[in-house]
């Protein structure tokens, strides 16, 4: 009775480690099917951009550099897809390698069960069990005796239905493999698909740099315009953001020296830049829908890749006309007009401030309090074209000049 009760505690435990493991299987394979529908989703996204970059030009460095974020996209879902077919074959593997102990012990168990019913045949018969308990030297032997008999019984009855539940599992085991297989013949039929797919950017971004090149003197000239340009854009916008941090830091009335800006903070802008700094990687978008087409850092020109890039932040890219959010709470600490034309607006968050430019038709005023997803204004949009470029970047005042930081690091993936 003891042996047969640690065994069946044993096969309780195997299985339930079998089955947590499975569970734990399950949470990660649904979390590698979210994020392959949320790539979907951003490739749907810009497809849609295209198509209205499509409606306003034939040829654009807008159009290029959404096929190449279309690039990044596949090749991240391809990757994605790629890490769910081994995590796949894992599994197969594993449960693979679970029929086969399962199978073992199974036959084990026949085996045992064989020897049992060999010897019960030795020992057959009514009248020999009945000489047997009848020689007892006493009334409690006898007793006993009998029991062992009844228990000898029981416990063959429980190996059989012991072995025909092991037989079901195994079963259940086999039928889960099956099911495993189809799963990855699918993931393998849609990396197929989505490679395909890939390479239709490819060769339609390759047309799209051969048709542009074929005007690389204009591209080249309007690209050193468009230098210039963002120099001096970026060289404004590190002015104001010096200015913000100096204006503060004098206005602050303090009794003793501090050794940090954010020593400068009364609780309340400590307890929001807590909360900004808390949330990086989960900000909002400043704008509903769009696509980064301008990457943060120093990075080769798209087209012209012996051109080098400075970016303090992102540009991203949306639809015409629309509108900009705060990421966060805070209050409006600058509205400039840049370059003599568009607008930049500056919204501190206790120890960091964001950059809102080339925005037209500002709804906010001077140190006013915002809310996160509250509109400040809207894109900048040229006549005649879908899509529209705002400029945004993220600063953490911890020095005389701030300390730019890289926005894709602190914004939500969509």
């Amino acid at each position: 009775m003891d042996l047969s009760h640690s065994y069946r505690w044993l096969l309780f435990v195997f299985f339930s480690a079998f089955y947590l493991a499975s569970d734990i299987h399950a949470q990660s394979r649904q979390s590698l099917e979210e994020q392959r529908k949320q790539m979907l989703l951003e490739i749907e996204e810009t497809t849609r951009f295209l198509q209205e970059t499509q409606k306003s030009r034939t040829e654009s460095m807008d159009k290029l550099n959404l096929l190449m974020t279309q690039e990044r996209q596949f090749n991240r879902l391809i990757s994605g897809i790629n890490a769910e077919i081994a995590y796949a074959d894992r599994q197969i593997t594993e449960t693979t390698a679970t029929i086969s102990r399962m199978t073992n012990e199974i036959e084990k168990m026949k085996t045992e069960y064989a020897m049992l019913v060999f010897q019960a045949y030795k020992n057959r018969g009514h009248y020999n069990k009945l000489m047997y308990v009848l020689s007892a030297k006493d009334f409690n032997e006898a007793y006993r005796r009998m029991k062992y008999f009844q228990q000898y019984s029981e416990f063959r009855k429980k190996q059989v239905a012991e072995i025909k539940a092991k037989q079901e599992e195994l079963q259940a085991v086999i039928a889960q493999l099956e099911t495993q297989k189809v799963e990855k013949e699918k993931l393998l039929a849609d990396q197929v698909l989505e490679t395909k797919r890939l390479e239709a950017v490819k060769d339609e971004q390759n047309r799209e740099v051969n048709s542009l090149m074929a005007q690389e003197r204009k591209i080249r000239s309007q690209l050193t315009a468009q230098q210039e340009r963002a120099k001096r854009l970026q060289a404004e916008i590190e002015k104001l953001i010096a200015a913000e941090i100096r204006s503060r830091t004098a206005s602050t009335p303090t009794t003793a020296t501090p050794t940090s800006n954010y020593e400068r903070l009364t609780p309340e802008q400590r307890m929001i830049s807590d909360n900004f700094k808390g949330n990086k990687g989960r900000l909002p978008w400043p704008t509903e829908r769009g696509h980064i087409t301008g990457r943060f850092g120093v990075n080769p020109h798209p087209l012209v890749r012996s051109i080098l890039l400075s970016n303090n932040g992102v540009d991203i890219t949306t639809v015409g006309g629309a509108e900009v959010r705060a990421v966060f709470d805070g209050e409006v600490s600058g509205i400039h007009p840049t370059l003599g034309e568009n607008i930049t607006v500056l919204v501190r968050h206790g120890n960091y401030i964001t950059v809102y430019s080339n925005l037209v038709e500002v709804t906010v005023k001077m140190n006013e309090k915002l809310k996160s997803k509250q509109i400040i204004g809207k894109v900048y949009t040229e006549r005649n074209v879908n899509t529209a470029v705002l400029h945004f970047e993220i600063w953490e005042d911890t020095s005389k000049n701030g300390v730019k930081l890289n926005p894709e690091q602190w914004i939500s993936k969509f």
